[in-house]
């Protein structure tokens, strides 16, 4: 599985490459908020359905695609050179270059809380550990003091604020690991650590499952997890946000399966290992995310976790939960410490299609290439980070980046290998090599349910939320809503100018990247 730049040493270390860059935050704090917040239990059926439907379809399209189109080359501009060509392969390609990279740029930024909560765990630095939940007025104070240190770690009060926190430390340290580890190379450096961070996050996380199950009364809590409340399946937004949640669980629309496909050989398996990746990612999903964090959080918080959202519940109810619990700066470090992993080994993967198409697109060695984008990835993660006031960049960054364009491109796969490589060939191609065919039923759902309903979830899911992403870059509404909400008026015009500057900042990159993209392809050509 060698490819003449780099490649993978051996089909187990790609299936933990793949996992491992799927397996990061959204398993342990995106799920379980949204089950919580989603009729508990009755959130696995449309979770499970949208699994079968989006989640394993999309999968072995990405992997049979990236195969299919590696003779090209290994990022994703020269993959799609088998099946698209113009200004199609063009946007295309820039969107597959883009994704990954500018979602690394916010994300190794919530890397970093994850690695200071480690820290603060292990050396009592929390404030909250000398409280316990005997009574509400307690656990508010709990809550109240974790919000604090929370709010004041991330610099989220004011702008500005996270670059005199300690985190910013914390950040640095984290680029610091990527760098080193991408500076690597695929199977010396990802796969390596692949290899050692997947089974270290398993051991760590098992051992806190332990204690969360061992703690007197947490039956209440499991509850919550699998005494369902059937009446929430008729709401809509309970199966839109089940199929969001697959979506961004299995990294769908990253382009990452693809380029890591791309290095593997007609006689390499991709249907086994494709569902592989796609399991494991499941797996420490429901049974790490969803048997930790939900009955553990109930059991000490009751029914007002589900006001928490995804940050919420990561990083002040949690640590609060942790405060209240014996032994909990123990296994709240090590929580945090499997969630630095997943975070880590996400992020390495998120760098790997920018160093690979600066490499084919302009002849850069693995070394200047990587040094390149550290140094382009670094000056954007400033202006998020500094712009920070109630995570105002990050969170229109993540909308637009995280939600909307994965969705776009992922929505590109599915729809080019249904038109262009056609269902049945590409199925025939998947299972040339592979230790298992090319499920027939998947075969089935690819032709006549995946595509319709991943247009369909993507409409909704514009429906639900766009207008209120459009709204925060309106000044003159978010003034009027701040006054009507007895908030201050001028922090909130600065919060839609921040959203209207990081938006056009986007488009700047995105056509910054599409000019890149046109040089590489023209250069391939007339080579």
């Amino acid at each position: 599985m060698k490819s003449e730049q780099d490649g993978w040493a051996t089909r187990i270390g790609l299936i933990l490459a793949v996992a491992s860059g799927a397996i990061g935050l959204g398993n342990f704090l995106r799920f379980p908020g949204q089950a919580a917040q989603n009729g508990g239990g009755a959130f696995m059926v449309p979770y499970l359905i949208s699994f079968l439907l989006l989640g394993v379809p999309v999968c072995l399209t990405e992997w049979t695609m990236g195969r299919m189109g590696g003779h090209h080359g290994h990022s994703l501009p020269f993959i799609f050179k088998e099946y698209l060509s113009g200004y199609a392969l063009k946007i295309t390609g820039t969107i597959g270059v883009m994704v990954p990279v500018m979602i690394y740029v916010y994300y190794i930024f919530i890397e970093s809380w994850c690695l200071a909560y480690v820290y603060y765990f292990l050396s009592g630095g929390l404030g909250t550990s000398n409280l316990s939940p005997g009574n509400l007025v307690e656990q508010k104070a709990v809550i109240d003091a974790s919000s604090n240190f929370f709010l004041d770690l991330t610099g989220a009060r004011e702008n500005g604020a996270s670059f005199e926190s300690p985190i910013i430390l914390f950040f640095l340290l984290c680029f610091l690991f990527n760098f080193i580890l991408v500076f690597r190379g695929l199977s010396k450096g990802l796969e390596a650590f692949a290899k050692i961070a997947m089974p270290l996050m398993g051991i760590c996380a098992l051992i806190v499952l332990v204690r969360v199950l061992t703690i007197p009364g947490i039956e209440s809590g499991l509850a919550v997890m699998w005494n369902p409340d059937w009446s929430a399946l008729k709401e809509p937004k309970v199966w839109i946000s089940a199929a969001g949640q697959i979506f961004f669980s299995l990294s769908t629309g990253f382009g990452i399966a693809l380029v890591f496909s791309s290095f593997l050989k007609k006689k390499d398996d991709v249907v086994l290992s494709s569902l592989s990746s796609a399991s494991l990612n499941e797996f420490a999903e429901v049974v790490f995310g969803g048997l930790i964090t939900i009955p553990v959080a109930f059991l000490f918080l009751g029914a007002t976790v589900t006001a928490f959202g995804t940050f919420g519940m990561g990083f002040i109810a949690l640590p609060a939960v942790f405060s209240m619990m014996p032994g909990g700066n123990l296994f709240g470090a090590l929580w945090y410490f499997v969630l630095f992993l997943a975070a880590l080994t996400s992020s390495i993967t998120m760098l790997q299609p920018g160093i690979l198409f600066l490499e084919e697109g302009f002849r850069l060695g693995k070394r200047k290439a990587s040094l390149l984008l550290f140094i382009f990835t670094f000056t954007l993660c400033l202006p998020i980070i500094y712009f920070n006031r109630d995570f105002a960049a990050l969170d229109i960054a993540d909308f637009y980046i995280g939600t909307i364009m994965i969705y776009i491109l992922a929505t590109i796969q599915i729809f080019v290998f249904y038109f262009k490589i056609g269902v049945d060939k590409g199925a025939a191609h998947a299972s040339d090599g592979s230790i298992i065919p090319f499920p027939f039923i998947i075969r089935l759902i690819l032709k006549y349910i995946t595509p319709w309903f991943l247009v369909f979830i993507f409409i909704s899911f514009c429906y639900m939320n766009l207008p209120e992403y459009l709204d925060k870059m309106d000044a003159e509404k978010m003034s009027q809503l701040a006054l009507n909400l007895g908030k201050d008026e001028q922090a909130a015009r600065i919060k839609a100018d921040i959203s209207k500057y990081v938006v056009l900042g986007l488009l700047g990159i995105f056509v910054f990247i599409y000019y890149l993209v046109h040089l590489a392809l023209f250069r391939s050509e007339r080579k």
